[in-house]
């Protein structure tokens, strides 16, 4: 497995994940978009206005757009982006959601506050039986430890592609399945 490998994790959600506890310091927000609702209070647009402009036009295969933001005396400290399906995912289906962009202040890290944010929003989810996925670096191994303490398993290896010499234009494609075997693009 190179150092540029992207191992793929899934799970699917049910009324049964447990709530983890947040540190009274912190404050979880879930945030949806709307019309002129297009990044959340204290983030900066870009990439945000991309996203809500894919949800606004339907570029996105369902309206699962959102996001687990944590924040300490109103500032952002957690943010967790979930997204549907679009062109950079085409191994999920249309209805499922991948849980990415995961960031964590350098300042707040250590605390537990991605796995806080993997939890709530499976626990959050009004379908209860819709497949999420997480994508990382195999070399990401704290990303990797939070994704299968929060449920996730491995359900394969990849790449990350690009498209016209950016990155940006690529895809994330799921190649060998655990036991090595080539994966269908399908969602299970």
């Amino acid at each position: 497995m190179s150092p540029s490998s992207i191992v793929f994790y899934r799970t699917r959600t049910s009324a049964n994940v447990e709530r983890l506890p947040l540190e009274a310091a912190y404050a979880s927000e879930w945030w949806r978009p709307a019309l002129f609702r297009i990044a959340p209070r204290g983030l900066p647009l870009v990439p945000f206005a991309v996203w809500w402009l894919m949800h606004v036009f339907r570029i996105f295969t369902n309206r699962g757009y959102s996001m687990l933001l944590i924040r300490r005396n109103r500032e952002v400290v957690h943010r967790s982006v979930v997204f549907p399906k679009y062109f950079r995912f085409p191994f999920m289906a249309d209805e499922d959601l991948q849980i990415g962009d995961v960031w964590t202040s350098e300042n707040h890290r250590g605390k537990g506050l991605a796995g806080f944010a993997l939890r709530e929003i499976l626990r959050r989810d009004p379908q209860q039986r819709r497949t999420y996925w997480y994508i990382s670096e195999a070399a990401n191994f704290p990303s990797i430890r939070m994704a299968e303490k929060a449920g996730f398993e491995k359900v394969g290896e990849g790449a990350r592609t690009s498209r016209c010499g950016l990155r940006l234009l690529g895809a994330f494609v799921l190649r060998q399945g655990p036991a090595g075997k080539r994966e269908q693009q399908t969602a299970w």
